[in-house]
């Protein structure tokens, strides 16, 4: 007996926790970029403060597979580093959207500095909404994908699929989304974006019915899971890319929170390649779901086509930056607008959309907005951001721990992925939506979870 308990002690003695793991991980990658540019020398501090505060923060956070602002920190670091030590090696490759050029390393240090510290503030806030360290260090939130039998609720997901994807093609025109000459970029419908938003929901929950069911009611969900993948490669939107990522969470929600390693990394392969997709359909003459096809006839994925997906996703890195240091300073009045969780009409976002922008063709990114406007409001609104997505934690707890509702969890968790990927490309006004929503939906579900418990408990005293 004491030999056992003396073997257990010694193994937990050897493993490496998760913030041994950051540290061991995180400091080598910062001076493996500073041997290769001297430069990021400058960079150091910054990227080791947000190590540490990545390690000292994880057991507020955990389990970190549940926790929305650990993925927006480690995207925010990531872009920071992979920014700085591949922005100028990628220029020429192209799919910049008319900003393919090289940043000085004034810009290039000023840029990763500020991606770092919006990680580093993100972390510390949310912390300090999380409250109470968690009974593990870690985790890795995989318990909290076991919803049970989703299957059993086929019939209510299927219908309102099919009726997302009708709306969908109700507002894009049954012609127009067959074939179009424009890619329909920027139709300023607001309740366009917020059923686009949901599309990406309904993917997933099309999934779960695909990998759960069988016979006519898995063949339907499959031909509604294409239909909605015909939607994303005619409209040439970046959001393709997401379809394999979204049926592979279908898949694990509907295994029970089991998550394939192999499937996984297939998963992430066909993002890359898909990811490429949109930005060689730009090219094309003709628009729509028959063009777009037809021209995958011509379509070679090869090295030049990874290094222009590759430089798509490090674009985020130069939008933000040039935004934040190279443009006129940005009226303070704007930054109201773009919080403001109203319709675009009502904020008044329409009258100064067009100004926040690089190009025609590159819009302002959220954090080179706030980049832009000095470190006062740059560090006041990602503090408020780190409180809302620990908020957006704390608000799931709630819902994890009843399994009907844990479905709403997901999809918050859901949407906050969509929230950390176009942070780097888009206005900030069209990311704080996916956060707005993320918390209503949240807020409502726990409502209702409260009104029921609060009825339980009344007509159990009554009885």
């Amino acid at each position: 007996m004491t030999t056992g308990s003396s073997n257990t002690q010694l193994v937990e003695k050897k493993s490496v926790g998760p913030r041994a793991g950051v540290i061991l991980v995180g400091t080598p990658l910062l001076i493996l970029v500073a041997v290769l540019n001297p430069a990021f020398v400058a960079v150091f501090p910054a990227g080791l403060m947000n190590v540490i505060v990545f390690a000292l923060v994880m057991r507020r956070l955990a389990p970190l597979g549940a926790s929305p602002s650990v993925y927006f920190a480690a995207y925010l670091s990531l872009i920071g580093l992979a920014g700085f030590a591949f922005t100028n090696a990628l220029v020429g490759s192209g799919g910049t959207g008319g900003v393919d050029v090289a940043l000085t390393d004034d810009l290039l240090v000023s840029g990763s500095i500020m991606f770092f510290c919006a990680s580093t503030v993100v972390l510390l806030f949310a912390a300090i909404t999380r409250g109470r360290p968690q009974t593990s260090e870690g985790g890795d939130g995989t318990g909290v994908l076991d919803l049970g039998d989703l299957g059993r609720f086929s019939a209510p997901i299927l219908l309102v699929g099919l009726a997302e994807f009708v709306i969908l093609i109700g507002f894009l025109g049954p012609a127009e989304f067959l074939s179009r000459p424009d890619r329909l970029v920027g139709r300023d419908s607001s309740f366009e974006a917020v059923f686009q938003m949901v599309a990406l929901g309904a993917v997933v929950a099309m999934s779960i019915v695909a990998f759960s069911r069988r016979g006519a009611v898995r063949v339907f969900a499959v031909v509604l899971l294409t239909a909605y993948a015909a939607y994303f490669i005619s409209l040439g939107t970046r959001r393709l890319a997401l379809v394999p990522l979204l049926i592979l969470i279908g898949y694990i929600l509907a295994r029970r929170g089991k998550v394939p390693v192999v499937g996984t990394i297939v998963t992430a392969v066909v993002a890359l390649i898909l990811l490429s997709l949109p930005l060689y359909f730009r090219g094309l003459p003709f628009h729509g779901l028959i063009p777009h096809l037809e021209g995958l006839g011509t379509f070679v994925w090869n090295a030049e086509v990874f290094a222009t997906s590759a430089n798509n996703v490090l674009a985020g890195f130069k939008i933000s930056t040039l935004t934040a240091f190279t443009q006129p300073a940005i009226p303070i009045d704007a930054l109201w607008v773009s919080i403001n969780p109203m319709t675009g009409d009502t904020a008044g976002w329409y009258e100064i959309a067009r100004t926040l922008r690089l190009n025609q063709f590159t819009p302002y990114s959220a954090i080179g907005e706030l980049g832009n406007y000095g470190p006062v409001v740059f560090i006041c609104v990602f503090a408020g951001i780190g409180l809302l997505l620990g908020i957006v934690q704390k608000l799931n707890d709630i819902l994890f721990r009843e399994q009907l509702w844990k479905l709403v969890g997901v999809a918050a968790l859901g949407l906050t992925f969509v929230f950390v990927i176009q942070f780097a490309q888009y206005n900030l006004r069209s990311n704080l939506r996916y956060l707005y929503l993320m918390l209503a939906i949240q807020v409502a579900a726990v409502v209702i979870i409260r009104i029921r418990r609060w009825s339980r408990e009344r007509n159990t005293v009554a009885t």
